[in-house]
């Protein structure tokens, strides 16, 4: 029995050593539809489809002109539960943010993550970590808000704030004193 169970173990090492890595496929701004608006908000979408069986990670890095917050969303859609356009996602993180949601179950998958911090110039990732049955899809999109300085009627309302609470410190109370004849 001990001579089996060490040849069985002997023998699940060797496959594991052997097996085949799974390279990471890189995507760039082209791989995504990027959308500017006057403000300076960017909204995005991207995703892949036909992915072929296997575990499979996928990044998506890029640069943004501003800091500012971001939040995104990945979904997976399938026809069948365990079929071969069923996609399993076991991971996905922004810029080491990982996303919250429904991993690894059920036909359609839903992961997102909200008010993920971005620096000017700096690369961000999305790094996607999952499994295909053959033919598998999942589509995602993200929102950017930079950060700014407020608007003048924004600075208005604070000031004004900031001088009512002063002058609210500043008042003194005058408490008046009687007292009640014996």
């Amino acid at each position: 029995m001990y001579r089996t169970l060490m040849a069985a173990a002997a023998t699940a090492a060797a496959l594991v050593a052997v097996a085949p890595a799974q390279a990471a496929t890189y995507f760039g701004p082209a791989d995504m539809n990027i959308s500017t608006a006057a403000d300076g908000s960017i909204s995005t979408s991207f995703g892949q489809s036909g992915i072929t069986a296997g575990n499979f990670t996928h990044i998506y890095q890029f640069t943004l002109p501003q800091d500012g917050v971001a939040s995104g969303s990945l979904i997976t859609s399938a026809v069948t539960f365990n079929g071969p356009t069923d996609l399993d996602l076991t991971s996905v993180f922004f810029n080491g943010v990982q996303l919250a949601g429904f991993f690894g179950s059920g036909v359609n998958e839903f992961v997102f993550a909200n008010a993920v911090p971005i620096k000017a110039g700096m690369q961000n990732e999305i790094t996607i970590n999952g499994f295909s049955r053959g033919n598998g899809s999942y589509g995602g999109q993200g929102v950017f808000v930079p950060s700014g300085v407020p608007e003048p009627a924004a600075w208005g309302m604070m000031i004004g704030g900031f001088g009512l609470a002063g002058a609210a410190m500043r008042r003194t109370r005058r408490t008046r004193v009687t007292y009640a004849n014996a």
